[in-house]
């Protein structure tokens, strides 16, 4: 099963960024359904380590946060992202996450964490697309509220992946 865990986006926020795309044959943008800020990908793993991985995750304790879309840019493979401000909330739920994680025995990649919503692929100039984006953007900062994470599931198509939420972590407001 190849999994990942993720922050839903509020739907508002996800029809809003599915706005920003425009008409362009080079660029395969990511459906509203998809699109989510990815705290850990956890790549394939065998459906035995379900019920520990949820039990590690449900150990976790954080505080509601808010976060704030920032600035823009493209990986090197072409991906179109949204980044976010710094957020000490969000660094510190992420490595909790990531430690929580280990202690199941799944390795996790060893990369520094570029918090982002992926908005779309450009294989064909991404740097010129990022410029449209931004113009599409015109200077638009959106926030939302963070209470919650899932831990998703990714299987691929030939239309793309299809994720769905395996379990959701919700803040204890307690």
């Amino acid at each position: 099963m190849r999994l990942f865990i993720a922050i839903e986006l509020p739907e508002q926020l996800r029809h809003q960024l599915t706005l920003l795309q425009y008409p362009a044959k080079e660029i395969r943008w990511s459906r509203e359904e998809q699109l989510h800020l990815t705290l850990a990908f956890l790549d394939e793993q065998p459906s035995s380590l379900m019920e520990p991985l949820c039990q590690a995750l449900s150990t976790i304790e954080f505080s509601p946060f808010e976060l704030t879309t920032q600035d823009m840019g493209c990986f090197k493979g072409g991906a179109l992202w949204l980044g976010l401000e710094a957020s000490s909330p969000l660094k510190n739920l992420q490595q909790k996450i990531c430690r929580a994680i280990t202690q199941t025995g799944i390795p996790l990649e060893n990369r520094r964490y570029h918090p982002h919503l992926t908005l779309g692929r450009s294989k064909n100039n991404p740097a010129t697309a990022v410029e449209e984006l931004q113009y599409q953007l015109n200077q638009q900062r959106f926030s939302f509220n963070v209470d919650s994470f899932v831990l998703k599931s990714s299987r691929l198509y030939q239309h793309g992946a299809e994720h769905q939420v395996e379990a959701e972590f919700i803040v204890d407001r307690h």
